[in-house]
């Protein structure tokens, strides 16, 4: 069955009530939705409280839910929005309450020397070339290599026209 059927019948079953489809959503694209909330921001708990908080949303209000043919779309740009009103709300209280204990999570070692090891050869190369592309294009790229979407799909996620999407990708 076709990827898109699948999501209209998934789509359709998570608005009638179907905790077993809600349950299939949630777990086939929690670890995307991370992976995208943190491209908009390095802080790991606002990310998972807005990915938790989207589901919520989600199944409470599933009646009034719009349709889709891609569920992982929708969730991007649900993710997406929810992250940077997330980081704005933030900033606001910030402004008015400057934060004293800043506390910053580190990974472990463990981690680190893992993932030095996976991208000695080319974290170099890849970091150099990055640095020079601007943040749209770093999104677009993303979405299309390492998420696989659409460029149809891009265009929606990033409210931006086909052609832009082309170029965008292209030019990086």
């Amino acid at each position: 069955m076709p990827k898109q059927l699948n999501d209209i019948e998934v789509w359709k079953r998570l608005k009638g009530g179907d905790r077993k489809a809600f349950e299939q959503v949630y777990r086939s694209e929690i670890q995307v939705l991370i992976a995208y909330g943190r491209k908009y921001s390095k802080d790991l708990e606002l990310v998972e409280d807005c990915v938790h908080d989207l589901f919520i949303y989600i199944w409470k209000q599933r009646e009034s839910l719009s349709d889709t043919d891609s569920i992982r779309r929708y969730l991007l740009v649900a993710m997406r929005h929810r992250v940077l009103a997330s980081k704005n709300k933030r900033k606001k209280v910030e402004l008015k309450e400057p934060d004293e204990h800043s506390f910053q999570q580190e990974s472990s070692i463990e981690e680190r020397i893992t993932l030095k090891e996976q991208n000695e050869e080319n974290a170099f190369i890849v970091s150099e070339s990055l640095q020079v592309l601007s943040s749209r294009q770093r999104e677009a790229i993303y979405l299309r290599y390492m998420n696989e979407m659409s460029y149809e799909d891009i265009c929606e996620i990033m409210k931006i026209n086909y052609q832009s999407v082309r170029n965008l990708i292209s030019t990086g």
